[in-house]
């Protein structure tokens, strides 16, 4: 008897301390559009938090998973659980949330936007120089806007269509940003790119490190194109 009474007041403890906490997030998310979640239980200190999904292979995290807060990009459709762990001054926490992942369909606004960029291309310029193509080969009267940010935290921006950027193997670039905008009708279209640091290491295998440097012109960038190319994550704003 005294056994049993133990198992239930353990059960009891472990769904009040799911109940003593809330993510809050939208509980539909849109494929490779990425999300923040925040958690309403004050942990014993800035990083007594730890964040994980059911399944990882779906979903990739970004920045810590030891803060109150996190951004996740799902990568397939279907269910995930996202949960946290919580150190508290009462002891650990534990909360829960399910979100579904729906399938992302640009091809009607992005027809309506007219614009029809939805993918661009690393090209290195120098040892120190890397230099983005947008996949567009023709003449368009577009605004562009560029975000780059390094692994240092910091952030570089331009508004050419083709820019250029510095970059090392210890401040090499994490993410990519490219915002175009259309003057008529009006509205934008943003694709993005993710990159690991083995991405920019002179002895990686990818796509920069056999590209010779060509003269800019908007004609070339199915040169740089190869079958393995990484998909984006792109949005439409209107």
């Amino acid at each position: 008897m005294k056994k049993y009474l133990f198992m239930v007041a353990g059960l009891w403890a472990i769904n009040s301390s799911y109940a003593q906490c809330t993510i809050s997030g939208s509980n539909i998310l849109k494929l490779n559009e990425t999300t923040s979640f925040t958690v309403d239980t004050k942990g014993q200190c800035e990083e007594c938090y730890l964040w994980k999904s059911s399944n990882d292979k779906n979903v990739t995290f970004e920045g810590s998973l030891k803060t109150n807060k996190i951004n996740l990009t799902p990568k397939d459709v279907g269910k995930n659980n996202i949960s946290v762990s919580i150190l508290t001054d009462k002891g650990p926490v534990e909360c829960g949330k399910t979100v579904e992942v729906v399938e992302n369909k640009p091809g009607v606004a992005q027809n309506n936007c007219g614009i029809n960029i939805d993918d661009f291309k690393e090209v290195k310029v120098s040892e120190s120089v890397i230099s983005f193509f947008p996949n567009e080969n023709r003449i368009s009267d577009y605004l562009y806007k560029w975000t780059v940010t390094y692994a240092n935290g910091e952030i570089q921006e331009s508004t050419e269509k083709i820019p250029q950027f510095f970059f090392s193997e210890i401040n090499y670039i994490t993410l990519v940003k490219l915002k175009i905008t259309s003057k008529s009708p009006i509205c934008s279209l943003s694709v993005s790119k993710k990159y690991e640091q083995n991405f920019w290491k002179p002895s990686s295998t990818t796509k920069t490190t056999s590209i010779e440097q060509k003269a800019y012109s908007q004609g070339s960038y199915n040169e740089y194109i190869k079958p393995d190319d990484n998909k984006i994550k792109t949005e439409i704003n209107h």
